[in-house]
């Protein structure tokens, strides 16, 4: 088992409608890099480093954070994503910290252009850590048929939590669910099952979590095998002990909607509509791969005052499993703070999410920027 280490498309406000698709397209413009390798890649010549979490210190945590980015010609970072993460607790710090590095950009013909560069970021204490997730063997661990029987368990290189589900943690409903999956000798997950669950949808946003993760594979006797991993997921409303993480941001909004009159702001009545910063592309869920069929789901959310997307809802999907999946994608997402007379607000939003089967190894792309809604 893997145990924790520590702790429609509705017409609405057509004119915030416009603006939020108008803003999307004009970042990705930026984000296009070109089919070409540069001649001379980017090299930077400002480095910020992460500011570390407070609660991973004190757990005595570390962990590793790979992002691929665009360095435009300017020299400036844009939409930067994790490509991996062995602990998500870093991921925020990471991007933000990239956000303010500085590049020389890429040359070709010795012209600048947009060019895609990877870093990896590590969070690393002066004494020797843990890190977050570890596989261990269950009791009838050598009964299992010998193909997925491991000397050397899995280690995960890309994870992440469950999103809580909106309405259950709005009704402060709490809950379980428990998966189990295979991890194949690529590190990837194969026959990911719900063996339990108190209620659906803690059990869909468990999968789509699962489906999130990869691994170095198992190994028996030096090579790569197959390996049985089973996972518990407790969802509680006030945190404590649960596996699933209540952020500050996630409390400050549910406050917040409890009030007579919330102060939370459409995005038409934003002094501008706030800028993505890093989209995160959904992952097809494993249980519609056999099928291979295409889907959607709209997904409402909030964007805190630090522009961070909170509390993701599905508001539709064409199945269930897309719109887990597209809710644990855009509760990744990162924004410029939404602000209000110079004053940084709490805004909603909403957003179609498209799902198409990817080709093998390569990975869904983000919504496109004319199908944003408000």
């Amino acid at each position: 088992m893997i145990f924790l280490c520590s702790f429609l498309r509705a017409m609405l406000a057509c004119a915030g409608l416009l603006a939020f698709a108008a803003e999307l397209s004009a970042a990705e413009s930026k984000q296009s890099a070109p089919t070409d390798l540069p001649d001379q890649p980017p090299t930077r010549f400002k480095v910020v480093a992460p500011s570390y979490p407070f609660n991973m210190r004190q757990a005595g945590l570390i962990g590793t954070v790979d992002l691929e980015f665009i360095v435009d010609v300017e020299g400036r970072v844009i939409n930067p994503v994790v490509v991996r993460s062995n602990n998500p607790w870093f991921e925020r710090p990471a991007i933000e910290a990239i956000l303010q590095w500085k590049f020389h950009p890429g040359l070709k013909s010795g012209h600048a252009v947009n060019s895609v560069a990877r870093q990896r970021i590590q969070f690393e204490l002066d004494d020797v850590g843990s890190e977050l997730w570890r596989a261990t063997k269950a009791k009838d661990h050598a009964k299992l048929p010998l193909e997925i029987r491991w000397d050397e368990s899995p280690v995960p290189i890309m994870s992440t939590y469950p999103v809580y589900p909106a309405e259950a943690l709005r009704a402060e409903k709490k809950g379980r669910a428990v998966v189990r999956y295979l991890v194949n000798q690529q590190g990837r997950i194969d026959a990911a099952k719900v063996m339990e669950a108190s209620a659906p949808e803690f059990g869909g946003a468990a999968m789509a979590s699962v489906d999130v993760w990869r691994f170095s594979p198992a190994k028996r006797a030096g090579e790569p095998c197959s390996a049985l991993i089973q996972v518990e997921f407790e969802f509680m409303p006030y945190g404590g002990t649960a596996t699933v993480p209540i952020s500050i941001g996630m409390r400050d909004i549910g406050h917040e909607l409890r009030r007579k009159e919330p102060r939370i702001y459409p995005l038409d009545k934003l002094d501008a509509v706030p800028k993505p910063l890093s989209r995160r592309p959904p992952v097809y869920p494993s249980v519609l791969r056999e099928a291979g069929r295409p889907g959607e789901a709209l997904i409402e959310f909030y964007i805190d005052p630090k522009g961070d997307a909170q509390l993701p809802r599905i508001v539709s999907a064409s199945v269930p499993e897309f719109g887990y999946a597209a809710a644990q994608a855009v509760s990744t997402w990162r924004f410029e703070p939404p602000m209000k007379a110079g004053k940084a607000v709490i805004a909603r939003a909403q957003i179609p999410v498209n799902f198409q089967l990817p080709e093998a190894g390569k990975p869904m792309k983000a919504p496109a920027a004319e199908e944003a809604r408000p």
